[in-house]
């Protein structure tokens, strides 16, 4: 009798148990495929070669990298805009420490600012520039890219549908 009853409390913590597995192994899921949405494309600066998800439309770019826990190495996301104009991007929601380039039409940047995780301060680029590139922070430094290096897209970031 005691047997029974061990094997029934068994059965009926796996009853339990089973149902609240499947719901965890499906969320992670879920923030996974939320970090990888973006297609990678391969850009150089000062020929260093760099793995970069783009952000082109709206809602790509309003999200960013957000709730991200890390990037891999020598990756980031540029964030690509249908004309120059003043960009301006917070750190809210943003888990990591990163350092913004802001690069103009000609592929030059313009400006590097690093960014501290959670800040809600605008940083805003001088001059009209079309993109911005998040990398992890000192990224830039580390690799000896300055205001003045220049930024080579392929051809497939340049073919890439931008929308306001």
């Amino acid at each position: 009798m005691i047997r029974n009853n061990k094997q029934l409390l068994r059965s009926s913590h796996l009853q339990f148990l089973f149902p609240l597995v499947l719901i965890s192994a499906l969320c992670s899921c879920t923030k996974q495929t939320q970090s990888s949405n973006y297609r990678l494309y391969e850009i150089t600066i000062n020929r260093k070669p760099l793995q970069v998800e783009v952000a082109a439309t709206y809602e790509e770019r309003k999200s960013g990298l957000m709730y991200r826990e890390k990037l891999n190495k020598d990756s980031g996301m540029l964030f690509i805009y249908p004309r120059e104009k003043y960009l301006a991007f917070w750190m809210k929601n943003t888990k990591i420490p990163l350092t913004i380039a802001f690069i103009n039409d000609n592929g030059l940047i313009t400006q590097i600012e690093s960014m501290t995780p959670y800040s809600l301060t605008n940083h805003t680029s001088k001059e009209r520039v079309r993109y911005a590139l998040e990398m992890e922070d000192k990224w830039f430094m580390k690799n000896g890219i300055t205001v003045g290096s220049k930024v080579d897209f392929s051809s497939e970031i340049n073919k890439i549908n931008v929308s306001e």
